[in-house]
């Protein structure tokens, strides 16, 4: 989420914080998200799920995040803003701008630093019988990748290459899967589901449903 004017409380996860020209946010899916704005404002908000993200742009989606905006930063902002309109009959466009902004996030953020990649395979099965046992857990890229000894971006290009999906799309596949199969096979509350299956909430359950399935969770137990 991006001030273009005004400013908006924001909460990510139960922590607050203020979106404004100084200052941007990064809501992953899997966590709920509200926001407020204060006044005379005005907000871009990317919907990023429809872009095909590398396995190193998403990793700045592994955790809930604030980020500071400089100026070169502003001048992007700007750019989407007045171009806006243009973007309904040339979407591709927006891809590609917004693309463009989360690489120049990247390396704000996370950094672009050489590192010495030794091309190596990675135990996909061991990987998933650990996602599994511990989908009631926060899981994250850092964590499997420090399980292996090698950096977020390396194991990430790895998992991607032997699989197809980026790490986080493949938790998320799992949480979603583990979830679909409690909800039609269990009189379990979705609350409880929700939280066996590693989702925030259930709130952040159903928005997971709805983006991949085309439905809610509750649309289930009515069959």
């Amino acid at each position: 989420m991006l001030a273009v004017k005004g400013h908006a409380l924001f909460e990510i996860d139960g922590k607050g914080g203020v979106v404004n020209s100084h200052t941007g946010c990064l809501a992953p899916a899997s966590e709920t998200h509200f926001f407020e704005g204060i006044g005379d404002n005005s907000h871009i908000i990317i919907d990023i799920p429809n872009i095909q993200l590398n396995s190193r742009l998403e990793n700045l989606f592994e955790q809930p995040r604030y980020f500071s905006i400089d100026d070169n930063l502003k001048l992007l902002i700007s750019y989407l803003d007045k171009e806006s309109n243009n973007f309904d009959f040339f979407p591709e466009a927006l891809d590609g701008c917004t693309l463009g902004f989360m690489a120049s996030l990247h390396h704000r953020i996370l950094g672009d630093k050489p590192e010495n990649k030794i091309r190596s395979k990675l135990n996909i099965n061991s990987i998933t019988r650990f996602i599994d046992e511990n989908l009631d857990q926060k899981l994250s890229v850092t964590q499997l990748a420090e399980m292996h000894h090698v950096s977020s971006g390396h194991f990430s290009e790895l998992f991607t290459n032997e699989t197809a999906i980026t790490p986080y799309q493949f938790i998320l596949k799992k949480r979603l899967e583990k979830a679909y199969d409690l909800i039609i096979t269990t009189n379990k509350p979705l609350s409880i589901i929700a939280e066996e299956t590693g989702f925030s909430n259930q709130s952040a359950m159903t928005h997971s449903f709805q983006r991949n399935y085309g439905h809610s969770p509750k649309h289930l137990r009515k069959y």
